[in-house]
């Protein structure tokens, strides 16, 4: 499966090299290399733990690079706009690549140079689709940024229906032929209520974020089990979308007890993924003194996997669990009631 990382913080930037580089575990040695903690498997003892995770977290990612990083430049600089009146100014840019992130040159050169409030970073393992620049994530739609790690089961059967609801200008926006993309176009669509792009630059909280993952995600279901009856497979869907100032994420497997792929998040590694702060993992190539821990900025990081080994610092996200990040930095992690609109044929049993 792939990996990704999301960083996000109402006052304190990160520079890119810093917490997609730099670190021991960082999502670009996340390539061939896994760090897994408590991740637990809940299955017969015939299907070991390291199975379970095995499973869903494959050893290579190797099929290329995706980032995407909020600026506020466009809105500074566009004409006869204020950005200090506007509610947000951020915009995502983004820069993908079909090389992995260790040998691209490009990537670290922007990664060196580039500090963001909000980052979205993704190394893609495909299942199916072709390795090119428009099938890797993250996926934009105005100011709003996507991501996925997972797969849509039988998601070639399904998806002529599945694009079926999408209003002409979401639909034009699939670029790519991924299920993730796909799945990123039907929640914009549940979000704006199918308005197309003039809509994509409103603001909208976290709950209506996550009403949208969950539609999108329950249209899915129920088209397996209309279309595929009882040959439907259970999905696994780790997803993320934010839109600068908010993020919301969402880990999600419709299996009685397989787990989804792995997905952490952690409210304190970012002192060590920051040189400002002590512990950086370069060991320390700040002239002057560094800041107090206790100076940094609230920030929320969620990852596939740690970037840091500092187990402490990182809470694995439970099976059918959402995090929602507001704009003041607060978390709130949640079930995700899908059993209670959702019949329970829709929960693949084992």
């Amino acid at each position: 499966m792939c990996r990704w990382f999301a960083y996000i913080s109402p006052t304190e930037p990160c520079l890119l090299s810093d917490v997609l580089i730099d670190p021991k575990h960082s999502i670009t040695h996340q390539v061939n290399d896994h760090y897994l903690p408590r991740l637990l498997a809940h299955l017969p003892d015939t299907i070991t733990a390291q199975h379970e995770a095995d499973a869903r977290n494959r050893l290579l990612n190797a099929d290329g690079t995706g980032v995407c990083w909020y600026t506020p430049a466009f809105s500074e600089f566009e004409a006869g706009v204020e950005s200090d009146t506007k509610p947000n100014t951020l915009r995502p840019a983004v820069y993908k690549s079909v090389q992995p992130p260790a040998g691209d040159m490009n990537f670290r050169t922007i990664c060196t140079n580039t500090s963001t409030t909000c980052c979205f970073a993704h190394i893609r393992a495909t299942s199916s689709t072709s390795v090119v620049q428009t099938n890797n994530h993250p996926f934009l739609f105005g100011r709003l940024s996507f991501m996925h790690n997972g797969v849509i089961s039988n998601f070639v059967s399904i998806k002529r229906q599945l694009c079926a609801p999408l209003d002409n200008d979401t639909y034009a926006a699939i670029l790519g032929g991924t299920d993730s993309e796909h799945l990123g176009a039907l929640t914009i669509h549940y979000l704006t209520s199918g308005r197309g792009t003039a809509s994509w630059d409103e603001e909208y909280t976290t709950a209506q974020l996550e009403a949208a993952l969950h539609a999108a995600v329950k249209t899915v279901v129920e088209l397996q089990k209309k279309i595929l009856g009882p040959e439907a497979r259970p999905n696994s869907l780790n997803l993320a979308i934010t839109d600068g100032t908010k993020m919301v994420c969402y880990r999600f497997r419709n299996h009685d007890n397989e787990q989804p792929p792995s997905l952490y998040y952690s409210t304190r590694a970012g002192v060590t993924l920051n040189r400002k702060f002590p512990g950086h993992p370069d060991g320390g190539k700040v002239v002057g003194s560094r800041r107090a821990e206790e100076e940094h900025g609230a920030h929320v990081i969620v990852a596939s996997e740690p970037s840091t080994y500092k187990e402490d610092d990182w809470t694995l996200i439970g099976k059918n669990q959402a995090v929602l990040v507001e704009k003041d930095g607060s978390v709130e992690v949640r079930d995700i009631q899908y059993e209670k609109t959702w019949d329970a044929q829709d929960v693949i049993q084992a």
